[in-house]
């Protein structure tokens, strides 16, 4: 078969193609994760982008293909996750600029469209990084023009492109030493290629293509749809788990459910199946479920508490609104009741919560900033890799934005505590960028993989120290973890050491070690506070 021309509604089947191809390979390159620490991992958030681009694009895909691609685009920026799907996000961009204005596409059209792309990606990174995403798709672009010029076929253009991309991707361990260190090759890069395969499956099919995993969240706009909802909603409790067993049949599950609700999903099959359902009684799901296995992941939600709740969010954007302007709002990421409890303290008016496992979108901080009642806004996404999603938002809001760039929530606690509220935004942002040089950070958490990093052999379950973003200590006393990252961190300036502890830990626990802090360090003020963080047992900053 030889394909010459694409449409808008070829092109949003293929991306949705793309994003199938990705789902069911994601946990393979989350795995490929460098780093071994519980964080938003590279294959799920380059999924959620496609997810979200592939939204926008269904509710266009009648338009000529111009106007499809810029709502892929668009799609894929307000969902963007991480740094590597901010740049998938950027290589969307770039092919809707050069589709701008066509009805259809030839082989050429798509291959220089994957030219801007890889272009517009290295664009948007300040400091771009060879053997990553981006080197990939720009060997990718220039396969797809080689071929492209003599060969009209445009699955054999991107046959082309694919392959030189599986090429770049193998040498991508002898580009970035930390890669070959670890035994991998670049994450983002095979998520491209698992894309760019599924991308060209899709152009294959004539038929819509069904998306199992993917359905549509609803989000309540204004408080008479949500006392619609209140009132048709049938059934109150949205019930999902996986059983687990042999030989399961997802049609006999499907049969054994069906009348005990609505809304739902069964899908999988062998030795899985996934169940989502909503229903007045969830016991009797899983009472049936259990006939044909083990049961876990199992998550119940009460659908008229979250309605309620979100009423009473709607009612307190109301008195927001009504109060006066204020001149600078503050929207921070966060995860952990007591790291909230503080920043809010701060003055930060809105905490997305999110950070490592699930890095919130560009649309989810737009939204946060939206709801301050100020012209001018300040973030601080706390986290190396929400940095560039946090940055996608000036393009997007009528507000003025700025992006201090926090890794940690401390030096956005050192940041918030010098704040002037009073001040100009431009030398309020400035001192901001001046405040956290001066703080050292640190995290313990733990390791979810085997890794080599940094000449430290890590075992899966290992305690991890971890100094500016970098591994430092492994180990399996944390108290020893933690003295020995400060002897690293403490030096004659040092005043200050300041520990937040997670959810995992107890308060005694806490107290145990802070003493011991102050004996090893009499000279420094020490200050423990409950963080409440997941997956990270303590927070440390020295200043």
């Amino acid at each position: 078969m030889s394909l010459e021309f694409v449409e808008g509604i070829d092109l949003v089947r293929s991306i949705k193609a793309g994003c199938i191809k990705l789902e069911h390979n994601k946990d393979r390159v989350d795995r490929l994760n460098v780093f071994p620490v519980p964080d938003g991992d590279t294959g799920t958030n380059m999924y959620l982008t496609l997810m979200s681009a592939v939204r926008e694009g269904e509710k266009n895909q009648e338009q000529a293909l111009g106007k499809v691609a810029k709502a892929i685009s668009k799609g894929a920026l307000m969902g963007a996750r991480g740094n590597s799907g901010v740049i998938l996000s950027q290589i969307f961009r770039g092919i809707a600029r050069e589709l701008e204005g066509k009805e259809k596409a030839s082989s050429m059209d798509i291959a220089q469209a994957f030219k801007t792309g890889s272009d517009t990606a290295y664009e948007a990174v300040m400091k771009p990084v060879e053997g990553t995403i981006l080197t990939v798709i720009r060997e990718v672009a220039r396969a797809c023009e080689s071929e492209a010029v003599r060969n009209k076929d445009i699955i054999a253009m991107l046959l082309a492109g694919i392959n030189a991309g599986l090429i770049t991707l193998k040498k991508t361990p002898d580009m970035l030493p930390v890669l070959k260190e670890a035994g991998v090759v670049d994450s983002g890069g095979q998520g491209l290629v698992y894309f760019l395969e599924g991308f060209m499956e899709g152009f294959a099919f004539e038929k819509e293509i069904p998306l199992d995993t993917y359905h549509y969240g609803m989000v309540p706009e204004a408080a008479d749809e949500i006392d619609r909802l209140h009132e048709e909603l049938k059934y109150q409790y949205c019930t999902e788990l996986l059983i687990k067993g042999e030989d399961l049949d997802a049609e006999e599950v499907k049969q054994h459910l069906g009348p005990l609700g609505d809304s739902m999903l069964v899908v999988g099959g062998d030795d899985l199946v996934k169940v989502h359902i909503h229903v007045n009684h969830p016991g009797k799901v899983l009472e049936s479920c259990l006939q044909w296995g083990h049961l876990s992941d199992i998550k119940i939600n009460n659908m008229l508490e979250e309605i309620h709740e979100h009423r009473l969010n709607m009612e307190q954007d109301q008195k927001q609104n009504l109060a006066p302007a204020k001149k600078i709002g503050l929207v921070a990421v966060a995860a952990g009741d007591g790291v909230i409890e503080i920043l809010k303290s701060l003055g930060v008016d809105e905490v997305v919560e999110g950070g490592q496992t699930m890095n919130p979108s560009t649309e989810d901080l737009l939204c946060a900033t939206e709801k301050v009642n100020a012209k001018a806004v300040i973030i601080f996404p706390n986290n190396s890799n929400i940095i560039m999603a946090a940055q996608q938002v000036d393009n997007l809001s009528d507000k003025k934005i700025l992006v201090v760039p926090t890794k940690s929530v401390m030096q956005s606690i050192t940041a918030l505590v010098a704040y002037d509220p009073e001040g100009e935004i431009d030398d309020i942002f400035n001192e901001m960028l001046e405040e956290i040089k001066q703080v050292k950070f640190a995290e313990i958490t733990y390791a979810v993989r085997d890794s080599v990093m940094n000449g430290l052999e890590i075992k899966e379950g290992d305690k991890i120290g971890i100094v500016d973003g970098e591994i430092s200590v492994t180990g399996d006393d944390e108290n020893e973890i933690v003295l020995k990252l400060l002897e690293e961190m403490v030096d004659e300036d040092s005043e200050l050491i300041t520990l937040f502890y997670g959810n995992g830990l107890q308060e005694e626990e806490a107290a145990v070690l802070k003493d011991i802090i102050e004996e090893e360090f009499p000279e420094h003020e020490v200050e423990m506070h409950w963080g409440g963080q997941p997956h990270y047992s303590y927070f440390i900053s020295v200043e």
